[in-house]
């Protein structure tokens, strides 16, 4: 069930002149925020992505800081490297230098989507249509391939376990249409072991995800929907009318939320109520 309006939000900037901005990351080492731009085809290795780097009120700072990747998604940052996977690679970007050290190729992935840091600095990246999780080091190989997942979207690692936004059982690959809805899940990082989180309802086509308090932030991008999750699985309606929801970053310490609407070409910065 859905509570809808429960936080107090307000909306303290807006970016915009992306092209199709999909995920957002906050680095506060680097004062940043990182947003990747898929530009071309989701699916299309055509060279036309990009990132671009804001700093905290949200202002662009460089418009390409880094380009030259194909479909850029996922975004996540240890240390002076950025991991953003790229269709079938996990590219790494040098900060300091503000250029791509390495690409990762992911053999056998269908379409890479979000990014999560590992307890030992191992990257783990969502293979939405292939049903799939790898696990990057020095290599990428499929860390759990089920479709008990549901087709994973967002990832964010929790203690001992990867907790997966699920997009929902996809029946057409090409417009991403639904059976299900999808749901939040967790994985065992040892077990491997996929369980419901909560109550294991339904939710929606689940994209960003990350953590608040107790709770979980995570957008329905279809519905263009912010919504706040707890442990049990109550569900809080934060804000909607967003136009494609994509992968939110998330600054803690301020309480803001950067949130990229895919089709509008722009970002929103939100302050959460407490």
């Amino acid at each position: 069930m859905f509570l809808a309006y429960l936080l107090a939000v307000s909306v303290t900037a807006t970016a915009t002149g992306f092209d199709g901005p999909e995920s957002a990351y906050w680095d506060a080492p680097s004062r940043s925020w990182y947003i990747s731009n898929v530009a071309g085809k989701e699916d299309e290795k055509d060279g036309r992505g990009w990132i671009s780097r804001l700093d905290a009120s949200g202002k662009v700072l460089e418009h390409r800081w880094v380009d030259g990747l194909n479909s850029p998604h996922g975004i996540r940052v240890r240390g002076d490297l950025l991991f953003v996977s790229d269709i079938d690679e996990l590219v790494v970007i040098d900060i300091p230098r503000a250029r791509i050290r390495t690409r990762l190729e992911a053999p056998g992935a269908k379409f890479l989507n979000d990014v999560a840091i590992g307890p030992a600095g191992e990257v783990y990246v969502s293979d939405t249509i292939g049903n799939a999780i790898y696990r990057c080091a020095r290599a990428c190989e499929v860390f759990v391939r089920s479709e008990k997942l549901e087709c994973p979207n967002g990832l964010l690692v929790e203690g001992r376990r990867l907790l997966v936004a699920a997009w929902g059982t996809i029946t057409d690959p090409v417009t991403f249409g639904t059976s299900t809805p999808g749901r939040l899940l967790a994985v065992d990082l040892k077990t491997k072991k996929i369980e419901a989180l909560g109550n294991g309802k339904p939710l929606g086509n689940l994209d960003g995800l990350e953590k608040s308090g107790a709770d979980y932030l995570v957008t329905d991008f279809t519905a263009g929907k912010l919504l706040r999750v707890s442990k049990s699985g109550a569900v809080t309606v934060v804000k909607d009318g967003f136009k494609d929801s994509a992968d939110i970053g998330y600054d803690g310490a301020r309480g803001i939320v950067a949130l990229p609407e895919m089709s509008a070409g722009a970002v929103q910065f939100l302050r959460l109520g407490k």
